[in-house]
Formats: C-alpha cells, structure tokens, sequence
C-alpha cells in the first residue's frame, strides 16, 4: 500500500518541516549529496500566482535541508512555450533566495541534455532528460496541484516535463501526450513528491481562476500522488489518462483504496474544491485545440474570456489550436486558426500565425474581423 501525507494550513514552513518529519525520506541524504529541487516554473511573468510553484515552499524545502548540513542545492525548471525559466527565477524571487542559503539556479532549457531510452511502450523509443537531472543525487519534485487544458490535472507526473529540451516538450502535443508522460516518468523518478497546494488554477495550467486550498501533500511515487491530487480535484484517478496508464505500465498505483492517506490534521474550512470546468464547456464557441502547447492554449483562454465578456462568441464560431487539428469542407461554422502549428495544418477565415500568439494578439485579430461576420 502506497502513503500519500497531507497537512492543511496556511504555516508553509511548518507545514513542510512536519510532512518531511513524518515521512523520514530525506534521512537517506548525505551531507555531500547534491539535492535538485525541480518546482513549476511554467510563466515568466508577474502574475504567477497559481500557476507557478510558491518560492514559500521550496524556500521551506532549502530550510530544511539545510538544517540537515546540506549544502549543495540546486533549483531549476525549463518553463511553457514563450517563457523563461530564467526570468521565472527571477521573477519569483528565486535570485534573493540564492543569494540567502547559497543556492546554485539553473534554466534546464540551457543545459545538456541526454539521450535516455524509454522503459515502457509508446510513442517515444528515446527520450532527452537535462544533465543536471540525471548527475543529482536526490530529486525533489514540487509540482503545483492544479487544472489542464488538456490533462485535466497536472500534478507531479506531468512536471516532470520540464527537464527535457523545448523541442521534446513540443512534441508531446503532436503525439499520445498521455502515454509520452508515462514514458518520461519510467526513465525520470523523484525521491521525494512536495505539491504546492497552497493556491492552485482549476480553470487552466497557465492561469486564470487562482483558488486558495492552502495544503501540502507529500509522497514518494508519482503516480500515488497525483491519484490522491485527482480525487481532491473531483475526478477519479483511472479518468485521468497519465496517471491511469502510468498504472498500467507498473510505475505505481492508482486504486485509492490501496493507497494510505495519512491526513495531520483537518483543513479549518473544510469546503469541497470545485470541479474544474473544461475549457471546451466555459465558452458558447466551439474549441478544437488536440496536440496544443500548454502556452498557446492558456493564451487562448485569456483572449476568450475577454471576447466573452464583451459579448463577441457565439456557437457559430469554431477555434482551432494544435498541431493535430481536422478542419472539414462543409463547415459553415467561422473558423478562426490559432497559432504557427495550426496554421500550417489548414486554411480558415481568420489565421493568427504567431508561436506563441499572446493572448492580445488573438483578441485584436478576432475583433478587427468580427463586423465582417455580423
């Protein structure tokens, strides 16, 4: 039976020293070893929260680790299409935090990276995983628990994304994203699971509707994690289709009734999380975005949600977003294409080629040309 702990409050500090006391993993680090702490640094920008993981996590992480006579620390990512994992650092405070314990930063995406052969079957026989990843002596993985666009949630299995080269990351859109993800998590395995659940996004990967859940989980297998992260979600673990073929691969278990949670304590307002509502359901258009970036995607929803505060979509209207879009013949739908991969894959009324396109760039686009289709 796998053990998936969590502790509800708002004390992060705290709330880590107590989730890594109780679990004990962190005994098996030597004072020598170097640790890598891999947190979600997806946007480069200032309004992060929810999206990103809180630098108040990982700060209490390094806090600990330090008080262990750790020294060598690194922290790192390589961020979302049209980002900088380097300007995320910055950005969250990760350069001050640097400075305070010592702390060696790395944007993944600059690294070398290594051909590794996959472990289980799908779409990828080999797979680039950063160097610095695979040369660390202990991985610690701190995912943010929220919605995906096209996941459903992401959580510490889908994370692991970050430390392969941008043009990998790209094509896992154009392929079984599902499976790809399983076959990152067979050659990339963290020694310890830390999810920020402090604020989370259950509208998008890339932000919208931040929701304070104030906890913390902590696990050792990835897919035991994000089972218990999906049934706080609302979803049943085997609906989510990476962790349920993480199962069936053997990389660990999703059955929540073989997995312990052992809870510390109880959340002080214990109001269930709402379910995350789709993308495809928010909005009167109609939505087509199968093998789009996480970047594109959360671009898009930005620009329609101002278009729908303005009274501008209607079901008349059909998006297109991806790198695996079908656009049919006899449609008399307006079609508008989004971004350089869609573009390259059909012809419709309105085509916005940009990679990524902002989500200021879509909105203009799309209002310069809807008198045309009154």
């Amino acid at each position: 039976m796998g053990t998936v702990i969590v502790n509800y409050g708002n004390q992060i500090q705290k709330m880590v020293e107590q989730v890594t006391s109780v679990n004990g993993v962190l005994n098996a680090v030597r004072s020598q070893d170097t640790v890598f702490i891999k947190p979600n640094l997806v946007v480069s920008r200032r309004e992060w929260t929810g999206v990103n993981t809180d630098p108040r996590v990982v700060e209490a992480i390094v806090k600990v680790l330090k008080a262990m006579g750790i020294s060598r620390i690194i922290v790192g990512d390589g961020s979302g299409m049209g980002y900088n994992a380097s300007k995320a650092l910055k950005i969250c405070g990760y350069h001050d935090m640097a400075k305070r314990y010592g702390l060696k930063l790395v944007d993944l995406e600059k690294d070398r990276f290594v051909r590794t052969p996959v472990q289980i079957e799908g779409p990828f026989e080999n797979l680039e995983v950063a160097q610095t990843v695979i040369d660390c002596d202990f991985l610690i993985n701190v995912p943010v628990m929220k919605a995906h666009g096209h996941t459903l949630v992401t959580c510490s299995l889908k994370n692991l994304k970050g430390v392969m080269p941008r043009a990998m990351k790209t094509k896992f859109h154009g392929v079984d994203l599902h499976k790809a993800i399983a076959q990152l998590a067979s050659i990339v395995t963290p020694d310890l699971i830390i999810v920020d659940g402090i604020q989370g996004d259950l509208s998008s990967e890339s932000g919208r509707n931040p929701v304070l859940m104030e906890r913390i989980l902590l696990g050792t297998n990835p897919v035991e994690v994000d089972s218990v992260v999906a049934d706080m979600l609302g979803y049943s673990p085997r609906t989510i289709r990476h962790i349920a073929d993480s199962a069936d691969a053997g990389l660990g278990i999703c059955d929540l009734k073989r997995i312990k949670v052992n809870a510390l304590n109880q959340p002080k307002n214990d109001q269930p999380i709402p379910m995350p509502v789709h993308f495809s359901k928010r909005f009167p258009c109609r939505i087509e975005a199968d093998g789009a970036c996480c970047t594109c995607m959360g671009n898009l929803l930005f620009a329609l949600e101002r278009l729908n505060e303005k009274g501008l979509l209607s079901k008349d209207q059909r998006f297109l977003m991806g790198q695996k879009i079908d656009l049919p013949n006899d449609s008399t739908e307006t079609t508008i294409v989004v971004g350089q991969c869609a573009v390259e894959c059909a012809s419709a009324d309105i085509q916005i080629d940009k990679c990524p396109p902002s989500a200021g760039t879509i909105y203009r686009r799309i209002v310069s040309f809807i008198p045309r289709f009154k």
